[in-house]
């Protein structure tokens, strides 16, 4: 009988896996062994490395429910809300994964499949930004520019909690922050 693999499991092992030891220092090899499962049956059944990637990542999303969190209500504080709350979420859980990703995905460019979850979370919250523009609540500007002063200090703070260890590094008041980046784009 062949062994049920634990996805979300093996999805998080991967992800450690690559924090640990960087894209390429983490071979099928560690990563099949690290799920408890055969390096063929990891090729036959989630293709290379990079798509076994794109599958964890594929899976965060879906664990964020960042489809849920992404949706236009009219309301567009309490939308943004939603969204920056989710990147947080995200970021401080999973955010060295994802930077590992993103810094080692010039020099490996068979992540870029990896990357097209990270790409469509994107431009989802840039059509939102983009309807509330068009609608008259955000002035006209290019959504990625937005998009990058909407979550780019999500992240920053993350990142830099993560690599200073034990400097203190205040929280970001996400209700404040989104009063700000509306008073800043406002039309």
């Amino acid at each position: 009988m062949p062994k049920v693999i634990d996805e979300a499991q093996l999805f998080r092992d991967v992800m450690q896996m690559v924090i640990q030891h960087g894209y390429a220092g983490a071979t099928t090899k560690m990563l099949a062994k690290a799920a408890g499962i055969g390096e063929v049956t990891l090729f036959r059944k989630y293709g290379n490395k990079a798509q076994l990637v794109q599958k964890a990542m594929v899976s965060l999303a879906e664990e964020y429910d960042f489809e849920g969190s992404v949706r236009y209500t009219g309301d567009l504080q309490a939308d943004l809300l939603r969204v920056v709350e989710a990147y947080q979420t995200s970021s401080a859980q999973d955010g060295r994964f994802f930077y590992t990703i993103l810094i080692e995905s010039e020099r490996h460019p068979d992540l870029a499949v990896a990357l097209d979850s990270l790409r469509g979370r994107l431009g989802v919250v840039g059509q939102l930004l983009m309807r509330y523009q068009m609608e008259g609540s955000l002035k006209p500007m290019h959504p990625v520019h937005m998009l990058a002063t909407l979550i780019g200090p999500i992240i920053a703070l993350n990142m830099l909690s993560t690599a200073m260890k034990g400097m203190p590094i205040p929280t970001l008041d996400l209700t404040q922050h989104i009063e700000n980046f509306i008073d800043g784009y406002r039309p």
